[in-house]
């Protein structure tokens, strides 16, 4: 089964396609039940956007809580559909928790402070970055600009458990977890240049800056990212 739930502008929703999946209907009467229904106030408006899939494309509704509750109190109640209620109400519930959790964190003025501080160290390790890939381009590298994408995994998935992809995970992070990957960043940055300076081959510089994280893994155990949605709809990581 695909995502319960997912995030689109800022609101939660799910869509026809979880709802068929998880009530094990074919999505057209889904749909179909979504149109018979359109003339009654909780279903007279829902956004419609069209998604891949293994097949063709296909158009999909976005439903919110109340109007995804409403369109299930239309079905029989078989087990598949009761299972699938219980399931959706859960999904709705923990991501509105979460993302309430997020907008008080973002709201305490010691999280704000540490999370413009890491931004500036953000910005002082990609530079460096950046110069280590000229680096690698020049030694022969044909594939130097995934180094930075590369290096974001490598902290990420080497200091915490990360179970999704999200918009930005730095925003999701604790205090604790902020000034964790604002060590690596610094950690990275220090060994990068180090050992550019040291007219080090790039691919030993990499693994030289992989063993600083590594070494932070071993002192600081990985901790977990909040799961806030499994998709964000309209959002880049």
């Amino acid at each position: 089964m695909g995502d319960l739930v997912v995030l689109k502008k800022n609101n939660i929703f799910t869509t026809s396609l979880a709802i068929s999946e998880g009530c094990g209907l074919e999505h057209r009467a889904v749909i179909s039940l979504l149109k018979k229904h359109s003339n009654t106030n909780t279903l007279s408006t829902f956004e419609m956007s069209k998604v891949s899939t293994s097949g063709r494309p296909l158009d999909i509704a976005y439903l919110s809580e109340l109007q995804a509750t409403f369109l299930i109190t239309l079905m029989r109640n078989s087990p598949s559909v009761i299972d699938f209620k219980e399931k959706l109400t859960h999904a709705f519930f923990k991501q509105r928790n979460i993302l309430q959790q997020m907008a008080a964190q973002k709201s305490n003025s010691e999280w704000k402070a540490i999370r413009d501080k890491s931004k500036v160290m953000r910005r002082e390790a990609t530079d460096t970055i950046q110069s280590f890939i000229s680096y690698a381009r020049d030694q022969g590298s044909r594939s130097a600009e995934k180094y930075y994408m590369n290096f974001s995994k490598m902290e990420l998935t080497g200091l915490f458990i990360v179970e999704q992809r999200y918009p930005n995970a730095r925003d999701v992070m604790s205090i604790r977890q902020l000034n964790l990957i604002e060590m690596a960043d610094e950690a990275i940055s220090i060994s990068l240049k180090e050992s550019m300076e040291l007219l080090v081959p790039y691919k030993e510089c990499y693994q030289r800056a992989k063993e600083k994280i590594s070494l932070l893994a071993k002192i600081f155990p990985r901790s977990p990212l909040p799961q806030l949605l499994g998709r964000c709809v309209d959002q880049e990581n």
